[in-house]
């Protein structure tokens, strides 16, 4: 009779504990009922991108009924623009002129993608960075040298080719690696190769390692042969760029980056997460000082080469900032 009763007593605080559990479960369902997730797409851990996601991430989930959740991105816009086509993120960054030729396809993929802007964000720049060597002044003058950039399918890659080639350097008289960007610097700080080709930009942190690592200097273009590849890559232009890393300043390629989305992402989120990016300029110039004080606050539109989110047009309007 007693261990019977035993067994009553024991099945009773089974029971009790259950019902506990499943009330403290039903409360955690309901305090967090109605939240969302939304998943940005950044960069590589270290890239700017990946501090821009980071911050934007934290906004949205603080400021909004929305858990926003920043995920790297290896293959850049690039992979960021095939999850957006795919559904699994919502968010993302780009260069400008990879999300135009993603957007009109034929260039990066066969088919186009309803790629859509919401802001510009910081300049992006197209660097040529390498050892300080003499008799290295221009672009002409890397013939000869060892010279890495993009990897194979990445369209930045080619663009740094047919820079090259339009001052006459190419695989036949140079050599010239395709290699993952990290990798790229890695090689450059080790004494490995002798230039880089990709974009990095103000208040980089790679470019800052670099400088402290090796006696380096940016390369530019001859002008009469910049001219041509302006013409050809209309969403570039030029800028002097050098000199915060301690170096002399060199004309360096510029084109804005660009905060994208789905065309198909509802109107009111695209209006909240880039109401949320500019009604918080205060902490994000805290949070990433060496990226947002080179954001043009004033035109969010700035360079930007595809459709804008009618969703960010609106929030745009409504505080005097759209000038299309």
């Amino acid at each position: 009779m007693r261990k019977f009763a035993k067994i009553v007593v024991s099945l009773m605080i089974v029971i009790a504990l259950f019902f506990s559990c499943s009330g403290k479960e039903s409360n955690k369902s309901s305090s967090s009922k109605g939240k969302k997730f939304l998943q940005i797409k950044s960069s590589g851990i270290g890239g700017t991108w990946h501090a821009c996601g980071a911050a934007w991430a934290k906004l949205i989930s603080e400021n909004s009924n929305y858990i926003a959740v920043n995920s790297t991105s290896p293959g850049l816009e690039f992979e960021t623009m095939q999850k957006l086509r795919d559904g699994t993120v919502d968010l993302g960054f780009a260069g400008t002129s990879t999300a135009y030729f993603g957007r009109v396809g034929g260039k990066i993929w066969p088919d186009p993608i309803d790629i859509v802007a919401l802001f510009c964000t910081q300049p992006g720049i197209f660097n040529v960075v390498g050892l300080d060597l003499p008799g290295v002044n221009t672009i002409s003058d890397l013939k000869g040298k060892t010279i890495t950039t993009y990897t194979e399918g990445n369209y930045w890659g080619d663009m740094a080719l047919e820079l090259l080639e339009i001052h006459g350097v190419t695989p036949a008289n140079s050599k010239i690696m395709r290699i993952m960007k990290n990798d790229s610097a890695r090689m450059l700080s080790d004494g490995q190769v002798d230039f880089i080709i990709h974009k990095y930009g103000y208040g980089h942190g790679t470019l800052k390692q670099l400088a402290t690592a090796r006696k380096i200097k940016f390369i530019e273009g001859d002008p009469d042969k910049m001219k041509i590849y302006l013409e050809r890559n209309p969403f570039f232009d030029t800028v002097p760029f050098g000199e915060e890393f301690g170096v002399g300043n060199a004309q360096q390629l510029v084109s804005n980056y660009v905060a994208i989305t789905i065309g198909s992402l509802h109107e009111d989120i695209a209006y909240l997460v880039t109401k949320i990016w500019f009604e918080n300029k205060a902490y994000l110039l805290e949070t990433l000082p060496s990226i947002t004080p080179y954001i043009n606050w004033s035109d969010p539109t700035e360079q930007v080469t595809i459709p804008f989110h009618p969703g960010a047009i609106k929030y745009f309007k409504e505080v005097g900032l759209w000038k299309n």
